[in-house]
Order: C-alpha cells, then structure tokens, then sequence
C-alpha cells in the first residue's frame, strides 16, 4: 500500500503540510494560509483548503477570524465545540480521509505541537440553474428538472415528498475518486424486496473512479439485455411518483437524472400529461402502443408486402408503387439506406452546435426527401415508410427504450425480407418471450400482464381514477434467484 495513503498526522505543523501537499502532487489549487494563535505562547497554524471550490468567505469569518482570537487551547475538542461556527465539522488525523474531504471542498486546520486536524465543511461548487427537461415534456404540471448536483436534487425531492418516511441512503463509489451515490424511498410505501436488491447491487459495485450512471445501470441489470431495466427520468414529479408506488430511486453526484427500479415494460407508455390533463386518461396509452408497434414492425411489413403480398391492393395501386419500381437500389439496400440517413440526421443534431442544428436539418430534408427520390435512388414510398417509422419512435424514446427500438427493427427487417409474414411472426413470438424472461431487480419485466396481475391493471392500459390511485398501494411480483 502507498505510504501516503497508510499515513496519519504528527505533532509537526512543517510535517504535516508536506505530508498533505505531496499527497496532492504538489498542485498548486492546493491554498495554505499560515497564521500565528497566542495560546499563551505564540502557536503556528495553518488552513488548507482547495482553491475554486471552497468558500473562502465562510473561512475568513468562521474559522479564521475565531481562531485568531483563541488564547487558551485545551485540546483540539474544545476548540472546535467552542470556536468553530460552522454545522458539518469534525477531528480527524487519518490522511485519507483529509483528501477525501479537501477533495469535496472543505477546508483543513493544523495546529502546532497538535496530531490532529480539524475537518470543516465549506464547499462551494458551482451549478447550473434549474431548468425545464429537456425529455419527458409536459403542457401542464411542475416545469423544473434535476441538475448535476446531488444536494440540490434531492432538495427538489422533499420539497415534494414532506414527511419523514423519505429516506436517503448515500453511499461512495470509488477507490481513487469517491463519488456520492444516493438510494432514495419512502419507508411506508418502498417495496422492501426491490429496496434489499438494490441495495445488494450497489454495494457490489468495484470501481477505481465512478462518471456516469451507466455504470450504476450494469449493476442493477446485472447481465448484457437488449431491452433497458432501468428507467431513466430528468423530472423530480415522475421520481415522486414512482417512490409512492413503491420503487426506489438512484441518484448520482453530477448526473441531472434519476435511475428508477424496478421497471416495467408498460412505464416506457406511461407520461406526465397522463395525469395532468383530463383528454390523455383513456387513449392515449393505447395510441403509444400503437406507435411502438409502427416503429418496430412498419418497414418489416412494407417490404413483406412488396416481395410476397403486393396482390393484397389493387392491381394499378401495386403497379405503380410496389412491384415496378425503378430505383437503384433493392428494397432491403433501401429501407437500410434511409434508416442510415434518418440515424445519421438524428446523430448529427445531437453532436453539432445548436446554431447549426437547423442548417443541418435542410441539408438533410433537401438529400433525403427530394435529391435522393428525384435520382431515383430511393422510391418515394420507402421514403415515406421510413418517415413514418422514425416519427412513431421519437415519440416514446423518453426512459431509455430508443435504442431497443433500433435494434428490434432491423431484426424483423430482415426476417420480412426473407421469410415474409411467417418470418414477422415468429420473430414477434421470440421477442416476447424474451422479454418474459427479463427481470428488473427481481421483478418480472412484463408484469402485470405475464404474471397476469388484475389488481395492478388500474394503471397501465389507461390511467385510472386519481383519487383510487393514490389511496392503492403498488405490489410487485417476486421472482428472485435463490
């Protein structure tokens, strides 16, 4: 092990300096201001903090300037009980955990002839300003969305949920970075199966340094699977929501969303205005149902109409758009190629500056809706086809599933092409099934329809009555490993 990271402090003010700056590299953000106590006899002293992030207000006026007026120490106890102002403070001689601490902005005391420190909170982190998501957009209801800092979002949370059944478990994930990772429930409503699952998981997590929270995501999936079983919500109203129904939520320090668990198949249909407004409460599921099957089995279909049912319309109708078509390419090559385009189009506004998002936009209109037609590279109703099909899965990306939706249309694309209805058909039954075999911490990922779950059915076609749904405590299926 480093002989920096196994040392503690000595009584030696010079030692204990070098011993905390060469644990720092000697980086020169690393601040010491060194000032003299007249404890009966002159005492040198020092305060370490790192520039930036630290308040260096708060440290002229709660520490430095009460510790210039000590005359008598007893021990370092009694100074921080009787000269320290600020809340979050504490003695400590380990030197891990004074970088730790110097690391997430508080400030460091050293005294002379003293082998222990004073460890006081006063961070300073910069944050972006609350602001509108960006996903899961709603006409009605609370405008505001998480940002990156953990404090903050879960600030907005009990700002919502007041009462003392919210529970904040934070743990650290990291060997070399320690990063700040909260689990989040309401201890009356929180299913305790899913809360012991997750708990489980999260601990398991070994890792040098922790950035994003995909890797909290590996976790709880626990095994590479195609379809997302964590549910992924910039909005603290949804967070709200699935705590009440018994899920946990997962923040991480500097990610501005939530990881929700256990998820279900049907919470990917299931939006804000469903409960803000009263026209979404009945349809509005089954319409996005709807659009998940357009974007999934729209091209499949078309191309299998093209190559083995054109007889199914009439005979002028199949003349001119399905069997004589004279582009250049086949209808495998061109729906590929248009799905290309749309992914590209869709890639590039995301990556680009957005003063350019719209000069990107008509480039790719004008390429794909008129140059490519008029060469007769593609037909026209291909065009329309794939249109279509992106359009329908913009539609429900929310939570994480638009990349599923990729890859399941491209797999019955191609068996369309080469075994037609049959090939759809039996490429449907196969995804079902595997979706059956899924589980989200536990949970079976289709429920409540496989297990077949009537009392759970309250909200998940349509919305229910709003009254019953709050007063309804949410049960899950249980189908853990042994």
């Amino acid at each position: 092990m480093d002989q920096l990271q196994s040392s503690t402090l000595s009584i030696s003010l010079h030692k204990n300096i070098k011993l905390i700056k060469d644990s720092f590299h000697q980086t020169s953000d690393l601040k010491i201001r060194s000032f003299t106590m007249n404890d009966e006899v002159l005492r040198n002293a020092a305060i370490l903090y790192i520039d930036g992030i630290t308040d260096t207000k708060n440290l002229q006026e709660y520490i430095l300037t009460p510790l210039l007026n000590i005359h008598h120490i007893d021990s370092i106890e009694a100074v921080v009980t009787r000269n320290i102002s600020i809340i979050d403070v504490n003695v400590v001689t380990d030197c891990d955990e004074i970088k730790v601490g110097l690391s997430k902005g508080k400030a460091l005391v050293l005294m002379d002839g003293f082998s222990e420190g004073i460890l006081a909170d006063s961070a300073d982190w910069k944050m972006r300003s609350l602001t509108e998501p960006d996903t899961q957009r709603s006409s009605l209801g609370p405008l505001v969305g998480f940002n990156e800092q953990l404090t903050v979002n879960v600030n907005l949370l009990r700002n919502i949920i007041q009462t003392p059944d919210f529970t904040v478990e934070t743990f650290t994930i990291g060997k070399k970075s320690k990063t700040n990772v909260s689990i989040m429930y309401i201890d009356e409503f929180v299913d305790q199966n899913v809360l012991e699952e997750t708990r489980k998981k999260i601990s398991s997590i070994n890792v040098t340094y922790l950035l994003e929270a995909r890797v909290i995501e590996d976790a709880l999936e626990e095994k590479k699977v195609l379809f997302p079983l964590v549910f992924t919500s910039e909005r603290p109203d949804v967070t709200v929501s699935a705590l009440y129904e018994g899920r946990v939520a997962i923040m991480v320090n500097g990610v501005p969303y939530a990881l929700i668990v256990p998820t279900l198949f049907i919470h990917y249909f299931q939006q804000p205005d469903d409960y803000h407004t009263k026209a979404n409460r009945f349809m509005i599921r089954f319409f996005r149902l709807f659009t998940w099957l357009i974007s999934t089995c729209l091209t499949g279909l078309y191309v299998t109409v093209v190559r083995y049912h054109h007889d199914w319309f009439p005979s002028h109708f199949s003349k001119d758009l399905l069997t004589q078509s004279d582009t250049l390419l086949p209808i495998l090559l061109e729906i590929m190629f248009l799905h290309f385009l749309f992914d590209l189009l869709s890639e590039t506004t995301f990556r680009v500056p957005k003063s350019t998002v719209l000069l990107i936009s008509l480039i790719g209109a004008i390429v794909v809706g008129q140059t490519s037609v008029e060469a007769k590279i593609v037909h026209s109703l291909s065009l329309i086809i794939v249109g279509v099909t992106f359009l329908a899965s913009m539609a429900i990306t929310a939570g994480g599933l638009w990349g599923t939706m990729r890859v399941l249309r491209i797999f019955l694309l191609l068996l369309a092409y080469f075994w037609g209805l049959t090939g759809m058909g039996i490429g449907l039954v196969i995804i079902i099934v595997y979706m059956a075999s899924l589980k989200s911490v536990g949970v079976p990922y289709l429920a409540p329809f496989i297990p077949f779950r009537f009392n759970e059915m309250k909200d998940v076609l349509f919305r229910g009555n709003l009254q019953r749904l709050i007063n309804s405590k949410h049960t899950y299926p249980k189908k853990y490993k042994k």
